[in-house]
């Protein structure tokens, strides 16, 4: 049995090592004439520093995927809930106006995957971009959890277990209500 293992062993792979020491033609022709610069490493920071100051915003209009309109890239208007402190001094005021964009939209799938929004980019009036950390998502309803037993149960009587993959998942909405936490860290450089 190892007589022929090995020789097929060798048939396979041998050539796939072969191949993977080829150039690739699709990126020397794309990538061909193109400078790409090393992106800038701060070597300075000290990553030991975890201060972090929590900031709670809301939307000023509710948002939601049954919206034809709403597109990716999509600036979204928001606002700050709270006086927001450091060292005893006001960094972001009550009601201060903050714009995000819309990162992602994903669409709703069969078995009952949800729709999920994606909030990103998040900018301040009187705070550097870059010592903002946010990443706010956002799903709708979550039909999976009953879907899928639901389709196993049905799996016996042949048709009917699959046509419960036809059962799409709940719109993303994001409402005035909800509270969107994002984090200032000083000490970022």
């Amino acid at each position: 049995m190892n007589r022929i293992l090995i020789p097929l062993f060798i048939l396979i792979f041998l050539p796939l090592q072969a191949c993977a020491l080829t150039n690739d033609f699709l990126t020397d022709k794309f990538l061909s004439g193109r400078i790409f610069e090393k992106p800038e490493t701060n070597t300075d920071y000290d990553f030991t520093d975890i201060e972090r100051i929590p900031i709670k915003l809301q939307v000023t209009q509710d948002i939601s995927t049954r919206d034809e309109m709403l597109q990716e890239g999509q600036t979204v208007n928001l606002k700050s809930r709270s006086n927001v402190y450091y060292n005893e001094k006001i960094i972001v005021k009550r009601n201060e106006p903050v714009s995000a964009k819309i990162e992602l939209i994903v669409d709703s799938g069969m078995n009952g995957i949800p729709y999920y929004i994606y909030l990103n980019d998040f900018k301040f009036q009187n705070l550097p971009s870059s010592k903002i950390h946010a990443n706010y998502q956002k799903s709708g309803w979550n039909r999976t959890y009953w879907v899928l037993p639901l389709k196993w149960a049905l799996t016996p009587l042949p048709p009917t277990g699959s046509l419960t993959n036809f059962i799409k998942g709940g719109h993303a909405k994001i409402s005035t209500n909800d509270i969107i936490t994002v984090y200032y860290y000083p000490n970022w450089k």
